[in-house]
């Protein structure tokens, strides 16, 4: 990537974890990061890791759409619990009205979401009300972030790699 897709892709992990922490500090536990998507070896490279490393993780895929700016295509889930990694692939944003903090919703046919703490992600039984409507308010609110810059003060340390 070069640097404007990276400001952009780092633009996008600053906005969604300002959509899914709100106001509260990010504590070890929890790690959201981004990049290409991910093939089935990263992917159990990843759960390794997040196992090894007891860090339940938020990865943020990404693909080059048009005019070679980075487009966010899915969200992976990987929680490792004891020995095992439990991985949900193609997940999104969902956004309750009334709620200022995102979930994170699985694809069609689980029945639960996740609930982003600051230091661990929860999974909670059952789908938010108004899907549809909830993922179309966090697409709109991520976007404004992205636009307008996620003041993430000090609650995320954000870095980048390449």
């Amino acid at each position: 990537m070069n640097p404007d897709q990276t400001a952009h892709v780092r633009a996008h992990v600053a906005a969604v974890s300002k959509l899914l922490l709100g106001n509260k500090i990010m504590n070890p536990g929890l790690m959201i990061m981004a990049g290409g998507p991910l093939d089935p070896h990263q992917r159990i490279a990843f759960g390794r890791t997040a196992v090894e490393a007891q860090v339940d993780l938020i990865y943020l895929e990404f693909a080059v759409g048009e005019d070679d700016v980075p487009v966010m295509t899915g969200i992976t889930v990987m929680l490792p619990r004891d020995t095992i990694c439990y991985v949900s692939t193609g997940c999104r944003l969902s956004l309750v009205p009334g709620k200022a903090r995102a979930v994170i919703v699985p694809q069609d046919g689980a029945q639960s979401h996740f609930k982003v703490l600051p230091g661990e992600i929860v999974q909670v039984r059952g789908r938010p009300a108004s899907l549809a409507a909830g993922c179309d308010r966090a697409t709109a609110k991520l976007a404004m972030l992205v636009r307008d810059g996620a003041d993430l003060g000090n609650q995320v340390n954000l870095q980048t790699w390449c």
